[in-house]
């Protein structure tokens, strides 16, 4: 069996297993996280035809970068809440500010976590698969967004 075949082989099988061991949730612990993960990765190593050697390098760090980026958006999400309140309270301006620039830090961090990522990327594709990466990514979101929308919502730019 070729090397490809085998990624695709293993990442569908794990794609199929996952619901058997993984529990429900919405975290990276939690199935629909994982199921994700297992879709995103199979459907990435047919696009960009990986090799093994690539896969092994890639996986790895794509499931790094996530977690991170899953940890940074939930705690942005729990300070955007936050700041909800405080301005339901009438916060001063001084406590706003100090709100919206923990938002700011936490923002920073995450963009820089995306280009950190895409930079460790580049260093192990060549130009051709980090193009695919790059329209890969765009697609699989907007098809994600479209399944999972809900009727009368917009649709993803």
């Amino acid at each position: 069996m070729k090397a490809k075949g085998l990624i695709v082989t293993v990442v569908a099988l794990l794609l199929v297993a996952t619901p058997l061991w993984a529990e429900w949730s919405p975290g990276p612990k939690g199935r629909r996280w994982k199921d994700f993960e297992m879709l995103r990765m199979w459907r990435l190593t047919e696009e960009l035809d990986l090799s093994e050697e690539e896969a092994a390098k890639v996986f790895p760090l794509l499931k790094r970068y996530s977690q991170k980026r899953w940890d940074l958006q939930l705690k942005r999400r729990k300070l955007l809440r936050e700041l909800q309140d405080l301005l339901d309270e009438g916060a001063t301006r001084e406590r706003l500010s100090e709100k919206m620039d923990e938002i700011e830090k936490v923002t920073r961090e995450l963009e820089e976590t995306r280009w950190k990522e895409w930079e460790r990327l580049k260093e192990i594709l060549p130009p051709r698969k980090q193009a695919r990466y790059l329209l890969f990514h765009h697609r699989f979101v907007k098809d994600l967004w479209r399944i999972m929308r809900r009727p009368g919502s917009p649709p993803p730019r």
